[in-house]
């Protein structure tokens, strides 16, 4: 349109186009302190001409023609990932720094100074056999130490309970922020399919991607209208476009036939499900569920975020406490061929148990000697019937805390003990009780400074990304203050235009009289 009212309609989109924007601008500074918001530009282009014969072509005002976010998808993708191995090397750390300090190493009440102090007393014993008082303290001693590896054993039993415990918190957390992504899902597209951009919700879909990637390593894809596919290890867990929404479930435990019992959806209130196979305790498996309820699961592989944390640590957690009960087994093994004359491994002067895997929980003096140290042969006799100030059985006890016996010890080892001199073959390329368990500390402090390196070096990536990301996506208050003024003189100006045009069509009107 021409004349007069085709310059109205001009100034008319200059009005609306600088007021959206202004309201953008508004929106952007009432949410600079907003968690995860992502600035937002209006994008303006010039309306189409009409053409005037012999004149040409002639502008006719202005279109909005979208709210944008300022985002760097890319940078949001290297973020996740980053997010994954920091969560993970994190975790790892914590989890690994609490073990370091159930084995309270190096230390001057600790496991290593107990048993020097018992080796001590069988040396003390060997010097004077006769002494009762000499007895009684191997017996206390022995019961200090028994004490000590007890209730380390507990606390690292506990600590992998916890570990489990804590990854089913975060399968259930996953599980939960899966639904919310599959709600956004939703919402985005009803949006998008009649033409709205949402951004705000696709601002709250990325901060709900960040969430779930410290949760666990994730592969995101994106269709046409925002909605998100999200997989873990290869394995698809949402497709709202193939209408696909699975869950994460984890072996809890073992039942009676020793197959493993599943905590489905991570959740520990609820019935745990039999899997009817074996499966490592801490397993993540993806569960598929069909239109009936019924529930198939399948391992799945978690490297990274607090999961592959919690699963990694949980790992080594068992590592270490099968490398303490071949500690154990090392001292209460020796000890008792020593103190049996070669008969028994099991129960003598120490007691193990039948389960190699409870060794460290169930070692203890032997009762009967407990109640009565007069009964330790501390001479060659095994019923104390041997000649006065005979201390070599006890001798031969401290030797053996300091003989070098392969890792892990073999019975075969321990089935050489040669009563006639009583001594083991020593291993040359083996260790001493001491140095078995110093093995054990030095192994878990250098996976935790590994851990804790990892998680430094990842922290200083992650920070990088989340500046480069925060300059591109974050509100800058002088760039839009800058902007409230471009706008609000920009609308000024096209009201000074309607006015104006409002004028000569009071001319043309009133005073012409056309």
């Amino acid at each position: 349109m021409s004349g007069l009212f085709g310059t109205l309609g001009t100034a008319t989109s200059g009005i609306t186009a600088n007021q959206v924007a202004l309201q953008t601008t508004a929106h952007n500074i009432a949410n600079t302190n907003t968690d995860g918001y992502s600035r937002q530009r209006v994008h303006m282009t010039t309306k189409p001409p009409y053409v005037i014969a012999g004149t040409g072509t002639i502008g006719t005002g202005v279109n909005v023609t979208g709210v944008e976010r300022v985002v760097d998808d890319f940078v949001r993708s290297q973020i996740r990932e980053a997010n994954s191995k920091y969560t993970y090397n994190t975790q790892k750390s914590d989890t690994l720094g609490q073990l370091e300090d159930i084995l309270h190493e190096p230390s001057d009440d600790g496991v290593i100074k107990s048993l020097s102090t018992l080796t001590d007393s069988w040396q003390k014993l060997a010097e004077n056999p006769e002494l009762g008082t000499s007895k009684t303290l191997v017996v206390e001693n022995a019961n200090s130490f028994a004490d000590s590896i007890h209730q380390m054993a507990t606390q690292i039993n506990q600590l992998h309970k916890d570990s489990i415990s804590n990854l089913q918190k975060s399968v259930l957390d996953f599980n939960e922020k899966i639904d919310q992504l599959a709600d956004i899902n939703k919402k985005v597209f009803t949006l998008t399919s009649r033409g709205e951009t949402p951004n705000d919700l696709l601002d709250q879909r990325d901060t709900l991607l960040k969430d779930i990637s410290g949760l666990v390593n994730i592969n995101t894809e994106f269709d046409e209208y925002g909605r998100t596919t999200l997989s873990v290890d290869g394995q698809t867990i949402l497709d709202f476009k193939n209408e696909t929404h699975n869950t994460l479930s984890v072996v809890v435990g073992t039942d009676a036939n020793g197959n493993a019992l599943v905590s489905d959806r991570g959740d520990s209130s609820k019935a745990n499900v039999a899997l009817g196979r074996q499966a490592e305790v801490g397993t993540v498996m993806l569960t598929k569920k069909d239109d009936a309820g019924n529930a198939a699961y399948s391992e799945i592989k978690t490297s990274e975020g607090d999961m592959g944390g919690y699963q990694e640590s949980a790992k080594e957690i068992l590592e270490h406490m099968d490398e303490l009960n071949d500690f154990i087994a090392k001292i209460g093994k020796a000890t008792n061929m020593v103190m049996t004359g070669g008969q028994n491994k099991l129960d003598g002067f120490f007691t193990l148990g039948n389960d190699p895997s409870r060794y460290a929980l169930d070692f203890k003096v032997n009762d009967a000697i407990a109640k009565d140290p007069s009964k330790i042969p501390a001479g060659k006799a095994l019923d104390g019937t041997g000649s006065a100030g005979d201390g070599s059985r006890a001798l031969a006890v401290s030797w053996a805390m300091k003989t070098k016996f392969k890792t892990p010890v073999r019975d075969a080892d321990l089935d050489a003990y040669d009563e006639s001199t009583m001594k083991f073959n020593e291993s040359q390329d083996g260790q001493t009780f001491a140095e078995t368990f110093n093995n054990i500390v030095t192994k878990n402090g250098i996976s935790k400074q590994k851990a804790d390196n990892m998680a430094a070096a990842q922290k200083v990536v992650l920070n990088n990304l989340e500046n480069k990301n925060e300059s591109m996506s974050g509100v800058n208050i002088n760039e839009e203050m800058s902007d409230v003024i471009k706008f609000q003189q920009g609308f000024q100006a096209n009201t000074r235009v309607l006015s104006v045009i409002a004028e000569m069509l009071d001319t043309l009107v009133n005073k012409t009289g056309v």
